[in-house]
């Protein structure tokens, strides 16, 4: 079909161009003092080679913009390929714990930043420049770099205000921590981390009607306290005139708790997490502890233990009760009964017959212990000193002599 249209084409090319030649034509073209005069057909030819000469060089124009533009891609391409390599280096040495590095690698990337970095890029220089700065303990460039850029700060507003509620906690800047914490709450009025830091800020300020607040709000909405998540041993908590306030989740519950009435009702409200966190647990005793409560502390970790034995629990639990035993000695005598090979707990039952004078059965539950540790367990000079206590209160000094030769041997290795 191509070809009848080009045959028609020529027919009629043929057919103009025969009367182009009997009637040329005349064109007259007049600008200013110069006069152009030709023929129609030859007009018509220089029309369309004019024409064909834009259409060329406009092609042409758009093939040098765009390999400009080609260039210009790869360009910024190759700069934040670079500035992520250097981000993905602050972020190694940062989690190393170089803080050195981590900032001359990060001072290198803000040189090469460029302003069209996406905004997850930028947020993570912001983060990690802050956190290295706050590592260090340069508290003010640490707050500089959360004040600036602003694109980054809008993003670190919406995802990281725990993060720096945690920094301003870990520098011991309390009250500082308030805000960002209160406008988590705000948006999220069950944020169970939020409202264990913020009890815990309140804590530190001796606000105890806020402090409870937080721990009802915490119960009421079945949230979980978030124990020990922060004091991380940083540069700038190594120096001799570092206090921080806020030593630990863990001790800020437990200073809150111990100062209510009821410690096994509380115990027993408690998610099962936190029943078996130890840190805490152990702490909650101490404060008991402080306060003239040794015996309700012994009973708060003696049924944590009956739900999960942790050695560093019984050890807590041991230290609570051994002045006053007579309460305590069937709770013991139970663990054995069900833990016949833990030689710590007949230490403690030998411990609890000494101070009621049973030498005899002291020394049967340390000979008890002693037969349970291995050949050169450091735990047994301990043991062979109760040994000669018990052995020198029956009378007999010469084996009580044997006994402590062989402690002071051992404890020497």
């Amino acid at each position: 079909m191509k070809w009848v249209w080009l045959l028609i084409a020529l027919i009629l090319g043929a057919i103009a161009g025969a009367g182009w030649l009997l009637d040329p034509g005349y064109v007259l073209v007049r600008i200013s003092d110069m006069v152009l005069e030709t023929s129609l057909a030859v007009a018509t030819l220089m029309l369309t080679v004019c024409v064909f000469v834009c259409f060329w060089l406009a092609q042409l124009l758009t093939r040098v913009l765009k390999s400009t533009a080609r260039f210009a891609d790869w360009q910024h391409s190759k700069s934040l390929l670079a500035q992520y390599e250097l981000q993905k280096q602050a972020v190694v040495a940062v989690l190393g714990g170089d803080w050195q590095q981590a900032a001359a690698v990060l001072g290198r990337e803000t040189r090469a930043n460029n302003s069209s970095s996406d905004a997850q890029h930028q947020f993570m220089h912001t983060v990690l420049a802050a956190h290295t700065a706050h590592a260090r303990g340069d508290f003010v460039e640490r707050d500089k770099i959360l004040l600036a850029p602003k694109a980054a700060v809008e993003q670190l507003s919406s995802l990281g205000p725990l993060l720096v509620a945690q920094w301003y906690l870990e520098s011991g800047e309390i009250k500082q921590a308030i805000d960002p914490l209160n406008r988590i709450l705000a948006a999220n009025k069950k944020s169970g981390r939020a409202l264990s830091m913020l009890a815990s800020v309140h804590i530190a300020l001796e606000d105890w009607d806020a402090a409870e607040a937080c721990w009802s709000a915490l119960k009421k909405s079945a949230q979980p306290y978030h124990t020990g998540v922060r004091l991380n041993a940083y540069d700038f908590q190594l120096r001799q005139d570092f206090r921080n306030p806020i030593l630990a989740d863990a001790l800020m519950l437990a200073k809150l708790l111990a100062r209510r009435a009821g410690a096994m009702k509380e115990f027993k409200g408690m998610a099962t997490v936190q029943r078996r966190n130890v840190d805490f647990l152990i702490a909650w005793g101490n404060e008991l502890k402080i306060l003239q409560r040794s015996s309700e502390g012994a009973d708060l970790l003696a049924a944590a233990l009956d739900e999960s034995w942790q050695s560093e629990l019984f050890a807590q639990w041991l230290d609570l009760v051994v002045l006053a035993p007579a309460n305590h000695i069937e709770r013991a005598l139970g663990w054995a009964k069900t833990r016949p090979q833990d030689a710590r707990i007949q230490e403690a039952l030998g411990l609890f017959a000494s101070r009621s004078e049973q030498w005899q059965d002291a020394k049967t539950y340390f000979e008890a212990a002693l037969k349970e540790l291995p050949e050169k367990d450091l735990a047994k000079a301990r043991l062979y000193r109760q040994l000669g206590l018990a052995w020198q209160a029956l009378g007999d000094d010469h084996r009580a002599m044997q006994y402590f030769v062989q402690a002071q041997a051992l404890a020497t290795h």
